[in-house]
């Protein structure tokens, strides 16, 4: 399957831009260097990427640590830590995953190794160092973080200085004035070589298990190695999924675990479906659900409903703080009586506008947004009651909520200089923050905006 640029923005449901300024282009990514991640924590520490190995003074039963990557993604760099020190990576904990494509720093904990011991780690290949290390009388868990502050170089901007300046200017402004970015879940979240994730939890959600299976093992896309299309090309004209089993790269570890049960079980796609690892099978739910959340957000733009403020049947999240860390303290729903109130409070800060994230337990909205919900779901054909899977509930989902739009924090541009790489071009280091569960690439998505999201390092 080949896609244009507009296309897999449909397919993802990202459908529109906030801005109307004409973006930037350019490249990101080019190397991992140029796409730099430091996690901050709850009471706003920074985990620096540079720094030497050092145990600082703690105590507990936790060992927290600093753990800097690179090209890897956050399980596969645990699981290095935890084959060198000869024990079950399911004994550390992360707050959150980070981009395999950059380098990173993110807090890790594990129980049962003590920091002198951590410290001890080394990796030949030199793409997983440990820096601080320190003990904790708790255990670090998901979502324990602030946010990430990111370090990005766009490349190959084929533009004066002066319209480089000028445009970002704009774009800035403009998402001032538009209330922020929309949160849209970005194309790290469905995959750009192969953006299905969210087709086959859609084919989840609708109990169609041999569709899910085989658009994950068949589904073609252009950008996959040689070896891997003519292995799923193979497999799609004769469902030998013994024969396939000897094609599949050895790296598509799900695919080859999924044909290793249909060559003895060849008609049973749930339990197929049910040999990938929890974490996986849920992410394909989640995928479908932030493809759906997308949406909605995109026909909210489209019919030009704020975002930085509720209109009638509008959820508001009202919230609390503590220290860095930011917490829903109540859902509110705007109606004629409240509506202006809680504006008042998400000016002020103290509130913010969320939409759904569907799951069994969702409330629609009332009014034109419930209007928007109403109309997509019954486009894709779903009932918000399908997200509970009786057959697999440890997949099921309650739903939850979502900011419909943020503003980048503390975005600095470090210089625009003629780019080494790309003669006759132009390159842009830019610094901003996000709030966790934000992506980087929707709101480089904005002032970029690309002709071709693979090329452009998407």
């Amino acid at each position: 399957m080949r896609l244009s640029k507009a296309a897999l923005d449909k397919l993802l449901g990202l459908e529109v831009y906030i801005t109307s300024t004409e973006g930037i282009g350019g490249e990101i990514k080019y190397s991992i260097e140029d796409f730099l991640v430091e996690e901050i924590s709850e009471d706003g520490t920074i985990c620096s990427i540079t720094g030497e190995s050092k145990v600082i003074e703690g105590s507990g039963d936790y060992t927290w640590f600093i753990l800097v990557k690179r090209g890897l993604d956050t399980l596969s760099a645990i699981r290095k830590v935890a084959r060198y020190f000869k024990i079950s990576s399911k004994r550390f904990t992360a707050a959150g995953l980070k981009d395999s494509r950059a380098v990173t720093a993110q807090f890790v904990c594990v129980d049962g190794l003590s920091p002198e011991e951590l410290l001890s780690f080394k990796d030949e290949r030199g793409k997983v160092r440990i820096l601080v290390a320190f003990r904790r009388p708790f255990k670090l868990m998901p979502g324990m973080l602030y946010g990430n502050r990111f370090n990005v170089i766009i490349r190959n901007i084929d533009l004066t200085v002066d319209e480089i300046e000028k445009r970002v200017d704009r774009i800035l402004s403009e998402i001032e004035e538009k209330g922020g970015v929309p949160a849209y879940y970005g194309y790290q979240r469905f995959g750009t070589i192969r953006p299905i994730t969210h087709v086959v939890g859609r084919h989840v959600v609708k109990r169609d298990f041999k569709k899910a299976i085989l658009t994950l093992l068949t589904e073609i896309f252009p950008h996959e190695s040689e070896r891997a299309k003519e292995a799923r090309e193979y497999l799609k004209n004769t469902m030998d999924f013994k024969g396939a089993l000897e094609l599949f790269p050895r790296t598509l570890h799900h695919e080859r675990a999924i044909l290793y049960y249909l060559a003895k079980h060849p008609d049973d796609f749930f339990g197929a479906f049910r040999t990938l690892p929890l974490t996986i099978r849920r992410l394909f739910i989640g995928a479908f659900q932030a493809y759906l959340f997308n949406r909605v957000l995109s026909e909210r733009i489209k019919r030009e409903l704020p975002l930085h403020k509720a209109v009638v049947g509008d959820i508001v999240a009202v919230l609390s703080r503590r220290d860095f860390s930011i917490r829903i303290k109540g859902i509110f729903r705007a109606n004629s009586l409240n509506v202006d109130k809680l504006n008042e409070f998400i000016e002020r800060g103290a509130a913010a506008l969320v939409l759904n994230v569907f799951g069994y337990n969702t409330v629609l909205c009332e009014g034109i947004p419930g209007e928007i919900e109403r109309e997509v779901l019954r486009e894709e054909g779903i009932s918000i009651k399908e997200f509970r899977i009786k057959h697999m509930p440890e997949i099921s989902s309650r739903g939850t909520f979502r900011v419909a739009a943020f503003h980048p924090e503390d975005v600095k541009i470090h210089g625009i200089e003629k780019d080494e790489v790309f003669p006759q071009k132009h390159r842009l280091h830019l610094e901003f923050t996000l709030k966790k569960g934000l992506y980087a690439t929707t709101f480089l998505r904005e002032l970029m905006k690309p002709s071709d999201v693979y090329k452009a390092g998407f």
